[in-house]
C-alpha cells in the first residue's frame, strides 16, 4: 500500500477505533449493564490499543500526532461539558486523568517516532497504563481487600497485586517479541518484574489521574534507560 494511503487509512482507523470504545462503553452504561467508573476503565483499557494501530500503519510523526493531539481537545472539552459520560461520569472532579492519557500519547509519539527510542517501548509504557492501571482499578472495587490511603485516594491490595500481575505480563511479552538483547525466561522475567514494580510504586505514590502520565513516563524511562 502507498505511504499516503495507508497514512490514511491510519488516521481513520484511529479515530474509528477510539470512538467505538467510547460507543460501545456508552451502550453498557445507559443499558445499565455497567457502573460508570467499569467503562471508564473499560475505554481507558481500549484506547492503549491504540498505538499498535499507530504502530502498524502511520509512518509521519506529524500524522501519528493527529489523534492525540485531537483527542486532548476532545476529552478536556467532554470533562468539562460532560459530553461523554462513560468516560468522565462519577469521576472525582480534581481527575483529568482522560486528558493527561492523549497528553502523554503525544509525548511519547514524538520522542519514538523522531527515532529518540524504539516505537515499541512506548507501546509498553502505555500498554502497562492501560492493563495495569485499568484492571487494578476494576479489581480493587470488586474484590475485598485490605485497603490503604496514599496521597488522598484509596488503594486496595487486590487493585496493586492486580496493577503488578498486568505490568508484568504486558512486559514480559513485549520483551520477549521485541528486545532480543534479554535472552532467557530468567533476565526477561527480571526486567519484567522490575518494570512492573516500578510501575505499580508510581502509580500507588500519584494522585488525582496524574498516573495516565507518571507511571508511563517512568516505565519508558526505566526501560530505555536500563533494560534496552
Amino acid at each position: 500500500m502507498p505511504s499516503v494511503m495507508r497514512q490514511i487509512l491510519g488516521v481513520a482507523a484511529s479515530y474509528v477505533f477510539v470512538f467505538g470504545f467510547i460507543g460501545l462503553a456508552t451502550l453498557l452504561l445507559k443499558k445499565g449493564w455497567l457502573a460508570p467508573s467499569a467503562t471508564r476503565k473499560i475505554i481507558h483499557i481500549g484506547v492503549a490499543h491504540w498505538w499498535l494501530i499507530a504502530m502498524a500503519l502511520l509512518d509521519d510523526p506529524w500524522v501519528a500526532s493527529v489523534g492525540p493531539a485531537s483527542f486532548i481537545i476532545i476529552n478536556g472539552v467532554a470533562l468539562w461539558k460532560h459530553y461523554l459520560p462513560a468516560m468522565d461520569a462519577g469521576a472525582d472532579s480534581r481527575n483529568a486523568g482522560t486528558v493527561y492519557f492523549p497528553v502523554t500519547l503525544l509525548v511519547l509519539v514524538n520522542i519514538c517516532w523522531r527515532g529518540f527510542a524504539p516505537v515499541w517501548v512506548g507501546g509498553l509504557a502505555v500498554l502497562v497504563l492501560g492493563w495495569g492501571d485499568g484492571l487494578a482499578a476494576l479489581i480493587g472495587e470488586r474484590v475485598k481487600s485490605p485497603a490503604f490511603r496514599s496521597f488522598g485516594g484509596r488503594k486496595s491490595l487486590a487493585g496493586t497485586a492486580m496493577m503488578f500481575g498486568a505490568s508484568l505480563v504486558v512486559t514480559l511479552v513485549f520483551t520477549l517479541i521485541f528486545n532480543h538483547k534479554r535472552q532467557g525466561l530468567g533476565p526477561v522475567l527480571a526486567v519484567s518484574a522490575a518494570t512492573a514494580a516500578v510501575a505499580t510504586l508510581v502509580e500507588v505514590l500519584t494522585p488525582f489521574g496524574i498516573d495516565n502520565f507518571t507511571v508511563p513516563a517512568a516505565v519508558f524511562a526505566l526501560y530505555v534507560g536500563v533494560f534496552l
